[in-house]
Protein backbone atom coordinates (compact mmCIF):
# COMPACT_ATOMS: atom_id res chain seq x y z
CA UNK A 1 0.00 0.00 0.00
CA UNK A 2 2.02 3.58 -1.27
CA UNK A 3 0.27 6.42 0.61
CA UNK A 4 0.90 9.95 -0.55
CA UNK A 5 -0.91 13.50 -0.25
CA UNK A 6 -3.00 15.58 -2.22
CA UNK A 7 -2.05 19.02 -1.58
CA UNK A 8 -2.54 21.52 -3.81
CA UNK A 9 -1.43 24.65 -1.74
CA UNK A 10 1.94 23.55 -1.12
CA UNK A 11 2.42 22.41 -4.57
CA UNK A 12 1.84 26.00 -6.12
CA UNK A 13 3.98 27.98 -3.09
CA UNK A 14 5.14 30.68 -5.09
CA UNK A 15 9.59 30.09 -3.20
CA UNK A 16 10.90 26.79 -4.76
CA UNK A 17 12.31 26.54 -1.76
CA UNK A 18 9.29 26.89 0.00
CA UNK A 19 7.48 24.03 -2.40
CA UNK A 20 10.73 22.09 -1.96
CA UNK A 21 10.31 22.11 2.20
CA UNK A 22 7.19 21.11 2.17
CA UNK A 23 8.10 18.24 -0.67
CA UNK A 24 11.00 16.73 1.83
CA UNK A 25 8.34 17.14 4.52
CA UNK A 26 6.08 14.75 2.89
CA UNK A 27 8.94 12.66 2.10
CA UNK A 28 9.87 12.28 5.59
CA UNK A 29 6.36 11.42 6.84
CA UNK A 30 6.68 8.08 4.27
CA UNK A 31 4.90 9.52 1.44
CA UNK A 32 5.81 8.34 -2.37
CA UNK A 33 2.94 9.53 -4.68
CA UNK A 34 1.07 13.06 -4.72
CA UNK A 35 -1.54 14.17 -6.83
CA UNK A 36 -2.87 17.26 -8.01
CA UNK A 37 -5.14 18.73 -10.30
CA UNK A 38 -3.82 19.50 -14.24
CA UNK A 39 -6.32 21.97 -14.83
CA UNK A 40 -7.60 21.43 -18.75
CA UNK A 41 -9.19 24.65 -18.49
CA UNK A 42 -5.94 26.17 -17.67
CA UNK A 43 -3.91 25.47 -20.16
CA UNK A 44 -6.39 24.93 -23.51
CA UNK A 45 -8.17 28.21 -22.74
CA UNK A 46 -8.50 28.24 -26.26
CA UNK A 47 -9.69 25.93 -28.39
CA UNK A 48 -7.24 24.45 -30.89
CA UNK A 49 -8.30 24.68 -34.55
CA UNK A 50 -9.03 20.44 -34.51
CA UNK A 51 -8.28 17.10 -33.10
CA UNK A 52 -5.17 16.92 -34.55
CA UNK A 53 -3.53 19.88 -33.54
CA UNK A 54 -4.95 19.21 -29.74
CA UNK A 55 -2.85 16.02 -29.54
CA UNK A 56 -0.22 18.18 -29.93
CA UNK A 57 1.72 19.62 -26.93
CA UNK A 58 3.49 22.11 -28.65
CA UNK A 59 0.81 24.04 -30.07
CA UNK A 60 0.85 27.80 -29.25
CA UNK A 61 -2.37 27.65 -27.53
CA UNK A 62 -1.07 25.83 -24.99
CA UNK A 63 -0.11 27.31 -21.42
CA UNK A 64 1.87 24.54 -20.13
CA UNK A 65 4.34 26.49 -17.20
CA UNK A 66 2.58 26.01 -14.04
CA UNK A 67 2.05 22.40 -15.01
CA UNK A 68 5.85 21.63 -15.80
CA UNK A 69 6.84 23.51 -12.95
CA UNK A 70 4.56 21.32 -10.78
CA UNK A 71 6.28 17.90 -12.78
CA UNK A 72 9.33 19.17 -12.16
CA UNK A 73 8.90 19.74 -8.63
CA UNK A 74 7.44 16.33 -7.70
CA UNK A 75 10.38 14.52 -9.95
CA UNK A 76 13.12 16.58 -7.68
CA UNK A 77 11.64 15.24 -4.19
CA UNK A 78 11.32 11.90 -5.81
CA UNK A 79 7.42 11.46 -5.59
CA UNK A 80 5.41 9.93 -8.12
CA UNK A 81 3.29 12.77 -9.96
CA UNK A 82 -0.52 11.76 -10.27
CA UNK A 83 -2.30 14.46 -11.60
CA UNK A 84 -6.04 14.37 -12.26
CA UNK A 85 -7.41 15.95 -15.23
CA UNK A 86 -10.39 18.23 -14.47
CA UNK A 87 -12.11 20.99 -15.60
CA UNK A 88 -13.46 21.50 -19.19
CA UNK A 89 -12.73 24.74 -20.93
CA UNK A 90 -15.50 26.73 -22.05
CA UNK A 91 -15.24 26.19 -25.22
CA UNK A 92 -15.42 22.55 -24.71
CA UNK A 93 -18.37 22.71 -22.54
CA UNK A 94 -21.91 21.11 -23.74
CA UNK A 95 -24.92 23.22 -24.98
CA UNK A 96 -27.49 24.20 -22.83
CA UNK A 97 -25.57 25.37 -20.35
CA UNK A 98 -27.11 26.91 -17.68
CA UNK A 99 -26.31 30.10 -15.38
CA UNK A 100 -23.01 29.19 -14.01
CA UNK A 101 -23.49 28.30 -9.94
CA UNK A 102 -22.50 26.95 -6.89
CA UNK A 103 -23.83 23.32 -7.92
CA UNK A 104 -22.85 23.61 -11.64
CA UNK A 105 -19.73 25.80 -11.44
CA UNK A 106 -17.45 26.42 -14.41
CA UNK A 107 -15.95 23.21 -16.49
CA UNK A 108 -18.45 20.71 -15.86
CA UNK A 109 -21.05 21.06 -17.59
CA UNK A 110 -21.41 17.99 -20.45
CA UNK A 111 -17.68 18.18 -21.16
CA UNK A 112 -16.64 16.75 -24.79
CA UNK A 113 -15.80 13.58 -24.44
CA UNK A 114 -13.37 13.18 -28.20
CA UNK A 115 -11.71 16.80 -26.85
CA UNK A 116 -10.78 15.57 -23.72
CA UNK A 117 -9.08 12.15 -25.10
CA UNK A 118 -7.16 14.59 -27.51
CA UNK A 119 -5.95 16.54 -24.51
CA UNK A 120 -5.12 13.40 -22.88
CA UNK A 121 -2.96 12.62 -25.46
CA UNK A 122 -1.28 16.09 -25.20
CA UNK A 123 -0.50 15.88 -21.79
CA UNK A 124 0.90 11.99 -22.27
CA UNK A 125 2.95 13.09 -24.79
CA UNK A 126 4.82 15.93 -23.14
CA UNK A 127 5.13 13.82 -20.00
CA UNK A 128 6.07 10.72 -21.86
CA UNK A 129 9.51 11.40 -20.24
CA UNK A 130 10.76 12.15 -24.33
CA UNK A 131 9.51 15.61 -24.65
CA UNK A 132 12.83 18.35 -24.46
CA UNK A 133 12.03 20.75 -21.17
CA UNK A 134 11.01 24.23 -23.32
CA UNK A 135 13.45 25.96 -19.99
CA UNK A 136 16.57 23.72 -19.77
CA UNK A 137 17.95 23.03 -23.55
CA UNK A 138 19.17 19.55 -23.56
CA UNK A 139 17.04 17.55 -21.20
CA UNK A 140 13.61 16.26 -21.20
CA UNK A 141 10.65 16.79 -18.61
CA UNK A 142 10.15 14.25 -16.03
CA UNK A 143 7.59 11.46 -16.46
CA UNK A 144 3.91 10.46 -15.32
CA UNK A 145 3.13 7.05 -15.49
CA UNK A 146 0.10 7.13 -13.27
CA UNK A 147 -3.16 9.26 -14.44
CA UNK A 148 -6.59 10.10 -13.15
CA UNK A 149 -9.26 11.19 -15.38
CA UNK A 150 -11.52 13.51 -13.83
CA UNK A 151 -12.56 14.03 -10.54
CA UNK A 152 -15.86 12.89 -8.37
CA UNK A 153 -18.20 12.54 -11.08
CA UNK A 154 -21.25 11.83 -9.03
CA UNK A 155 -21.15 15.72 -7.81
CA UNK A 156 -22.77 18.33 -10.16
CA UNK A 157 -19.94 20.38 -9.03
CA UNK A 158 -17.84 18.14 -11.41
CA UNK A 159 -19.62 16.44 -13.47
CA UNK A 160 -23.52 18.65 -14.43
CA UNK A 161 -26.08 17.25 -15.13
CA UNK A 162 -26.02 14.53 -13.06
CA UNK A 163 -29.54 13.53 -14.05
CA UNK A 164 -32.01 14.21 -16.55
CA UNK A 165 -35.92 14.01 -17.00
CA UNK A 166 -37.51 11.41 -19.48
CA UNK A 167 -40.58 10.03 -19.65
CA UNK A 168 -41.52 11.69 -16.91
CA UNK A 169 -38.48 10.28 -14.45
CA UNK A 170 -35.32 10.93 -13.75
CA UNK A 171 -32.57 8.89 -15.63
CA UNK A 172 -29.33 9.02 -14.50
CA UNK A 173 -27.10 11.00 -16.58
CA UNK A 174 -23.64 11.64 -15.29
CA UNK A 175 -22.62 7.72 -15.25
CA UNK A 176 -22.85 8.03 -19.61
CA UNK A 177 -20.75 10.95 -19.54
CA UNK A 178 -17.98 10.00 -17.41
CA UNK A 179 -17.88 6.59 -19.37
CA UNK A 180 -17.35 8.44 -22.83
CA UNK A 181 -14.63 10.94 -21.09
CA UNK A 182 -13.05 7.97 -19.20
CA UNK A 183 -12.79 6.11 -22.28
CA UNK A 184 -11.44 9.01 -24.59
CA UNK A 185 -8.94 9.92 -21.91
CA UNK A 186 -7.94 5.93 -21.67
CA UNK A 187 -7.39 5.93 -25.22
CA UNK A 188 -5.68 9.19 -25.47
CA UNK A 189 -3.26 8.19 -22.67
CA UNK A 190 -2.29 5.16 -23.77
CA UNK A 191 -1.94 5.72 -27.51
CA UNK A 192 1.39 7.36 -25.82
CA UNK A 193 1.74 4.75 -23.13
CA UNK A 194 0.36 1.77 -23.70
CA UNK A 195 2.02 1.09 -20.25
CA UNK A 196 0.70 3.75 -18.26
CA UNK A 197 -1.39 3.52 -15.52
CA UNK A 198 -4.95 5.06 -16.22
CA UNK A 199 -6.82 5.37 -12.75
CA UNK A 200 -11.13 6.48 -12.30
CA UNK A 201 -12.51 9.75 -10.88
CA UNK A 202 -12.56 9.00 -7.44
CA UNK A 203 -16.31 9.16 -6.19
CA UNK A 204 -18.02 11.48 -3.41
CA UNK A 205 -18.64 9.14 -0.86
CA UNK A 206 -22.06 10.70 -0.04
CA UNK A 207 -25.26 11.31 -2.16
CA UNK A 208 -28.55 12.76 -2.42
CA UNK A 209 -31.90 11.01 -0.94
CA UNK A 210 -33.97 11.95 -4.17
CA UNK A 211 -33.27 11.73 -7.96
CA UNK A 212 -32.70 14.56 -9.18
CA UNK A 213 -31.23 16.38 -6.88
CA UNK A 214 -27.25 17.30 -7.24
CA UNK A 215 -25.08 14.25 -5.80
CA UNK A 216 -26.24 10.93 -6.64
CA UNK A 217 -25.37 8.25 -4.09
CA UNK A 218 -21.41 6.42 -5.08
CA UNK A 219 -22.74 3.56 -4.90
CA UNK A 220 -25.93 4.01 -7.53
CA UNK A 221 -22.91 5.88 -9.49
CA UNK A 222 -21.29 2.93 -10.20
CA UNK A 223 -23.76 0.52 -10.46
CA UNK A 224 -25.08 2.62 -13.50
CA UNK A 225 -21.84 3.04 -14.90
CA UNK A 226 -20.57 -0.44 -14.68
CA UNK A 227 -24.31 -1.65 -15.54
CA UNK A 228 -24.79 -4.36 -12.27
CA UNK A 229 -27.45 -4.23 -9.95
CA UNK A 230 -27.19 -4.47 -6.05
CA UNK A 231 -27.37 -8.59 -6.51
CA UNK A 232 -23.97 -8.09 -8.98
CA UNK A 233 -26.31 -9.26 -11.77
CA UNK A 234 -26.44 -7.45 -15.22
CA UNK A 235 -30.46 -6.62 -16.25
CA UNK A 236 -30.59 -8.76 -19.43
CA UNK A 237 -32.67 -5.96 -20.82
CA UNK A 238 -30.24 -3.16 -20.76
CA UNK A 239 -27.66 -2.01 -23.12
CA UNK A 240 -23.77 -2.06 -21.58
CA UNK A 241 -21.61 -0.28 -23.22
CA UNK A 242 -18.24 -0.91 -22.02
CA UNK A 243 -15.78 0.92 -20.18
CA UNK A 244 -12.24 1.27 -19.91
CA UNK A 245 -9.95 1.70 -16.84
CA UNK A 246 -6.69 0.01 -14.69
CA UNK A 247 -7.35 0.93 -11.35
CA UNK A 248 -10.96 2.40 -9.65
CA UNK A 249 -10.71 5.09 -7.00
CA UNK A 250 -13.24 6.44 -4.62
CA UNK A 251 -13.13 9.06 -1.51
CA UNK A 252 -14.14 7.51 1.30
CA UNK A 253 -14.34 11.03 3.58
CA UNK A 254 -16.01 9.91 7.04
CA UNK A 255 -18.47 11.33 9.83
CA UNK A 256 -16.99 10.16 12.95
CA UNK A 257 -14.20 7.05 13.30
CA UNK A 258 -13.16 5.02 10.27
CA UNK A 259 -15.04 1.72 11.56
CA UNK A 260 -18.59 3.56 11.58
CA UNK A 261 -20.82 2.65 8.37
CA UNK A 262 -22.86 5.15 6.40
CA UNK A 263 -26.40 5.07 6.98
CA UNK A 264 -27.76 5.21 3.50
CA UNK A 265 -26.87 1.80 1.27
CA UNK A 266 -25.64 3.68 -1.46
CA UNK A 267 -23.48 6.20 0.23
CA UNK A 268 -19.71 4.51 0.94
CA UNK A 269 -17.26 5.95 3.46
CA UNK A 270 -14.07 4.00 5.13
CA UNK A 271 -15.66 0.61 5.69
CA UNK A 272 -18.13 0.90 3.18
CA UNK A 273 -15.48 0.90 -0.16
CA UNK A 274 -16.66 -3.06 -0.74
CA UNK A 275 -19.80 -2.15 -1.47
CA UNK A 276 -18.55 -0.53 -4.70
CA UNK A 277 -15.69 -3.21 -5.47
CA UNK A 278 -17.70 -6.02 -5.06
CA UNK A 279 -19.57 -4.79 -8.12
CA UNK A 280 -16.12 -5.37 -10.28
CA UNK A 281 -16.47 -9.46 -10.62
CA UNK A 282 -20.08 -9.38 -12.24
CA UNK A 283 -19.10 -6.32 -14.32
CA UNK A 284 -15.60 -8.20 -15.04
CA UNK A 285 -17.86 -11.51 -15.85
CA UNK A 286 -20.02 -9.77 -17.85
CA UNK A 287 -16.91 -8.24 -19.83
CA UNK A 288 -18.67 -4.54 -19.52
CA UNK A 289 -14.89 -3.72 -18.10
CA UNK A 290 -12.11 -3.10 -20.48
CA UNK A 291 -9.07 -4.89 -19.83
CA UNK A 292 -10.08 -7.88 -18.54
CA UNK A 293 -8.38 -8.83 -14.76
CA UNK A 294 -8.53 -7.83 -11.38
CA UNK A 295 -8.54 -3.62 -10.80
CA UNK A 296 -6.43 -2.23 -7.62
CA UNK A 297 -8.34 0.19 -5.27
CA UNK A 298 -6.82 3.68 -4.98
CA UNK A 299 -8.35 6.15 -2.21
CA UNK A 300 -7.51 9.12 -3.59
CA UNK A 301 -8.84 11.52 -0.97
CA UNK A 302 -9.74 11.03 2.83
CA UNK A 303 -9.04 13.02 5.89
CA UNK A 304 -10.03 14.45 9.21
CA UNK A 305 -10.01 17.99 10.34
CA UNK A 306 -8.51 18.54 13.24
CA UNK A 307 -8.21 21.69 16.02
CA UNK A 308 -8.20 24.26 15.50
CA UNK A 309 -11.18 24.10 13.24
CA UNK A 310 -13.82 24.38 15.77
CA UNK A 311 -15.54 21.24 13.83
CA UNK A 312 -12.70 19.29 14.21
CA UNK A 313 -11.30 16.00 15.93
CA UNK A 314 -8.57 16.37 18.51
CA UNK A 315 -4.92 16.35 17.35
CA UNK A 316 -4.87 13.20 19.30
CA UNK A 317 -8.29 11.62 17.95
CA UNK A 318 -7.08 12.59 14.20
CA UNK A 319 -3.61 10.51 14.88
CA UNK A 320 -6.00 7.72 15.74
CA UNK A 321 -8.09 8.10 13.01
CA UNK A 322 -5.92 8.21 10.17
CA UNK A 323 -4.35 4.98 11.91
CA UNK A 324 -7.16 3.09 11.88
CA UNK A 325 -8.56 4.18 8.07
CA UNK A 326 -5.44 2.90 6.92
CA UNK A 327 -5.82 -0.83 8.58
CA UNK A 328 -9.68 -0.81 7.49
CA UNK A 329 -8.79 0.66 3.69
CA UNK A 330 -6.00 -2.54 3.76
CA UNK A 331 -7.64 -4.99 5.01
CA UNK A 332 -10.64 -3.90 1.68
CA UNK A 333 -7.56 -4.18 -0.58
CA UNK A 334 -6.72 -0.46 -1.12
CA UNK A 335 -3.09 -0.45 -2.94
CA UNK A 336 -3.15 3.60 -2.60
CA UNK A 337 -3.92 5.65 0.07
CA UNK A 338 -3.36 9.76 -0.38
CA UNK A 339 -4.25 12.09 2.58
CA UNK A 340 -5.60 15.44 2.24
CA UNK A 341 -3.68 18.19 2.87
CA UNK A 342 0.24 17.87 3.38
CA UNK A 343 -0.31 20.95 6.19
CA UNK A 344 -3.45 22.63 7.37
CA UNK A 345 -4.24 25.51 5.31
CA UNK A 346 -3.96 29.36 6.13
CA UNK A 347 -7.29 30.24 7.96
CA UNK A 348 -9.20 32.41 5.23
CA UNK A 349 -11.16 33.58 6.30
CA UNK A 350 -11.26 31.54 9.13
CA UNK A 351 -10.75 27.88 10.74
CA UNK A 352 -14.31 27.03 10.54
CA UNK A 353 -13.91 27.80 6.49
CA UNK A 354 -11.14 26.21 5.61
CA UNK A 355 -9.74 22.51 5.83
CA UNK A 356 -7.28 21.99 8.74
CA UNK A 357 -6.57 18.35 8.00
CA UNK A 358 -3.22 18.43 7.42
CA UNK A 359 -0.54 16.31 9.21
CA UNK A 360 1.41 19.27 10.02
CA UNK A 361 0.31 22.69 11.57
CA UNK A 362 0.80 25.77 9.63
CA UNK A 363 3.76 28.00 10.21
CA UNK A 364 4.54 30.73 8.58
CA UNK A 365 6.42 28.61 5.77
CA UNK A 366 6.83 24.82 5.60
CA UNK A 367 10.06 24.72 6.82
CA UNK A 368 8.35 26.04 10.14
CA UNK A 369 5.48 23.47 10.16
CA UNK A 370 4.98 21.60 13.05
CA UNK A 371 4.32 18.17 12.79
CA UNK A 372 1.23 17.14 14.59
CA UNK A 373 0.61 13.22 15.99
CA UNK A 374 -1.23 12.73 12.93
CA UNK A 375 2.53 12.75 11.26
CA UNK A 376 4.04 9.80 13.29
CA UNK A 377 0.69 7.91 12.48
CA UNK A 378 1.58 8.54 8.96
CA UNK A 379 4.46 7.93 8.81
CA UNK A 380 4.67 4.32 11.28
CA UNK A 381 1.00 3.86 11.73
CA UNK A 382 -0.25 1.04 14.14
CA UNK A 383 -3.23 -0.32 15.13
CA UNK A 384 -4.62 -3.32 17.29
CA UNK A 385 -8.40 -3.77 17.06
CA UNK A 386 -9.94 -6.51 19.79
CA UNK A 387 -12.04 -9.19 19.20
CA UNK A 388 -12.84 -11.63 21.68
CA UNK A 389 -10.16 -10.73 23.75
CA UNK A 390 -7.37 -10.60 20.74
CA UNK A 391 -5.57 -7.80 19.18
CA UNK A 392 -5.29 -7.73 15.43
CA UNK A 393 -1.75 -6.03 14.97
CA UNK A 394 -1.09 -4.12 12.12
CA UNK A 395 1.04 -1.51 11.04
CA UNK A 396 3.40 0.10 8.60
CA UNK A 397 6.82 0.48 9.90
CA UNK A 398 9.10 3.26 7.67
CA UNK A 399 10.98 0.39 6.18
CA UNK A 400 11.22 -3.34 6.14
CA UNK A 401 12.69 -5.50 8.88
CA UNK A 402 12.29 -6.72 12.43
CA UNK A 403 9.06 -4.68 14.40
CA UNK A 404 8.63 -5.47 18.35
CA UNK A 405 5.26 -4.73 19.76
CA UNK A 406 5.68 -3.71 23.15
CA UNK A 407 2.75 -2.74 26.29
CA UNK A 408 3.11 -0.54 28.70
CA UNK A 409 3.46 -2.36 32.53
CA UNK A 410 3.60 0.26 35.26
CA UNK A 411 5.94 2.70 34.34
CA UNK A 412 7.90 0.72 32.27
CA UNK A 413 7.76 -0.89 28.52
CA UNK A 414 7.77 -4.76 28.13
CA UNK A 415 8.25 -6.70 24.87
CA UNK A 416 5.01 -8.67 23.88
CA UNK A 417 5.57 -10.03 20.63
CA UNK A 418 7.95 -9.99 17.62
CA UNK A 419 6.71 -9.38 13.91
CA UNK A 420 8.52 -8.67 10.68
CA UNK A 421 7.57 -6.11 8.13
CA UNK A 422 7.60 -7.46 4.75
CA UNK A 423 9.36 -4.93 1.66
CA UNK A 424 5.93 -3.29 1.12
CA UNK A 425 6.27 -2.30 5.04
CA UNK A 426 3.26 -4.02 6.25
CA UNK A 427 3.85 -6.36 9.77
CA UNK A 428 0.85 -8.23 10.72
CA UNK A 429 0.33 -10.64 13.78
CA UNK A 430 -2.15 -11.19 16.92
CA UNK A 431 -1.76 -11.10 20.59
CA UNK A 432 -4.09 -12.11 23.22
CA UNK A 433 -4.72 -8.93 25.75
CA UNK A 434 -7.01 -7.30 27.85
CA UNK A 435 -9.09 -4.06 27.66
CA UNK A 436 -7.24 -0.94 28.25
CA UNK A 437 -3.42 -2.03 27.41
CA UNK A 438 -1.15 0.23 25.88
CA UNK A 439 0.69 -0.80 22.64
CA UNK A 440 3.46 0.10 20.85
CA UNK A 441 5.70 -1.02 17.65
CA UNK A 442 9.09 0.09 17.36
CA UNK A 443 11.17 -0.41 14.27
CA UNK A 444 15.13 0.19 14.55
CA UNK A 445 15.05 3.59 16.63
CA UNK A 446 11.47 4.73 15.67
CA UNK A 447 8.35 4.03 17.77
CA UNK A 448 4.52 4.72 16.77
CA UNK A 449 1.95 6.51 18.35
CA UNK A 450 0.45 4.45 21.86
CA UNK A 451 -2.83 2.78 21.03
CA UNK A 452 -4.68 2.04 24.04
CA UNK A 453 -7.13 -1.67 23.58
CA UNK A 454 -10.46 -1.08 23.60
Amino acid sequence: MQLGFTDERTLQLGSTTDAGAGLANARTAGASVWRFQLSWREVAPTQPPNLATARDPGWEGYRWTRTDEHVRRLASAGLQPLPFVFGAPAWAEGSGRPEASRTVPVGVWKPNAAAYGAFATAVARRYSGTYPDPTRPGTTLPAIKTWQAWNEPNLSVDISPQWVRKNGRWTPESPRIYRALLNAFYAGVKSVNPKATVVTAGTGPYGDLNEGDPRMMPVRFWRELLCVSTTGKVPKAKKCPKVSFDAIAHHPYPIGPPRRTARNADDAVVPDVKKITRLLPAATRRGTIRPAGAKPLWITEISWDSRPDPDGVSLEQQATYLQGALYVLYQQGADVVTWFNLRDQAPTPSYAATYQSGVFLRGSTPAEDVAKPSYTAFRFPFTAYRTRGVARLWGMAPAGGGVTIQARQGDRWVTAARLRAAGNRIFTGRLRVGQGVSLRAVWNNDTSLVWRTF
